[in-house]
This record gives C-alpha cells, structure tokens and sequence, in this order.
C-alpha cells in the first residue's frame, strides 16, 4: 500500500481547507473451477483518489484535523481498478492476458490528530473510513471465460490508519 496527501490550510474561521490524497494498493488471486479444471489469476492495481475538505480544530498542545473527503469520475478521482486477468485451460494452456478497467465514486470521512514541534514540523496520527459499491472486477472483460468460475464481487470499503509528517512554510 502507498498513499499521500496534500492540504492548503488557511486561518479564515468557519472555511474549510481544501486537500487531495491519494491510495493505491494491488490484489492478487487465482481461483480454480471445478477439480482438475481450469483456473484464471486476477491481478487488479486498485488507486483511490479522493478531495478532502477539513478543519483544524484548535487544542492547547495538541492538533486536531476533522474532514470528509469525495472522489468521483467526473472529477479525475474516485476508485479506479485495473485487472489484468489470465485464464489456463485444464490442459495447461495459458490463453491471452486481458484487461479490465473500472471506476466508481467513493466517500471518506478522517481524523487526524497530530503533535507539533517547533512551528513548521507536525506528526501525526489519523484514521480514514472509505465507502464505496463492490466492484465487478471481470465485468469489463471483452470475452468469456472458457471454464467456469465463482469469482466474488470486491468490496475494499472499510478503514485506514495513517502515519505522517506535516510541513508547513
């Protein structure tokens, strides 16, 4: 898993910031039909972008950032996975690797809760929780399966725990 984020914060009470992060991770699996069989390998590179509004909340000695976050097509973020899949014949013949693209919109709400050191450097602490639909990762394929397979439908909502360092100038 890699990720980062970025964020432009400003002093204006009751105005949100504005931050754009980013997640990408990979999934790989091989799923085997019937006994003796074929089998197809599913190798999907998953990306989430997201735009994040938040506020910092002021605390004495600590910091603390609460905020949301949306990504969506239209908008050159959301939930993009691509699958690469290969499919091998009972025979052991491998057929033609193909690819399957899919996007979807995704929501995030985060906590972020930070410790400062002198006034430029901040490390912190946070918790992300995404949601979006479950994902078809084959439905996008331009040919069929020759064998027959129970391949599940992704589902990567959930959480997320962060660690990082804040720079401001």
């Amino acid at each position: 898993v890699t990720g980062g984020s970025v964020g432009i914060s400003h002093p204006a009470p009751f105005f949100p910031n504005i931050g754009y992060s980013t997640v990408s991770f990979n999934d790989k699996e091989v799923i085997t039909g019937s006994p003796g069989s074929s089998s197809v390998s599913l190798t999907t590179d998953t990306t989430i972008k997201t735009i994040n509004l938040f506020y910092n909340v002021p605390f004495p000695v600590v910091s603390l950032a609460v905020g949301f976050g949306f990504g969506s097509d239209n908008l050159y973020t959301g939930v993009e996975t691509t699958t690469t899949i290969v499919e091998t014949t009972s025979e052991g013949t491998k057929r033609d690797s193909e690819k399957s693209n899919f996007k979807t919109d995704v929501t995030e709400g985060f906590i972020r809760i930070g410790l400062p050191f002198w006034s430029i450097i901040e490390f912190h602490l946070g918790y992300h929780v995404m949601s979006f639909t479950s994902i078809d990762i084959t439905s996008k394929k331009s040919t069929e399966f020759q064998g027959t397979y129970s391949i599940d439908k992704k589902n990567y909502s959930g959480g997320m725990t962060t660690i990082g360092v804040q720079v401001a100038f």
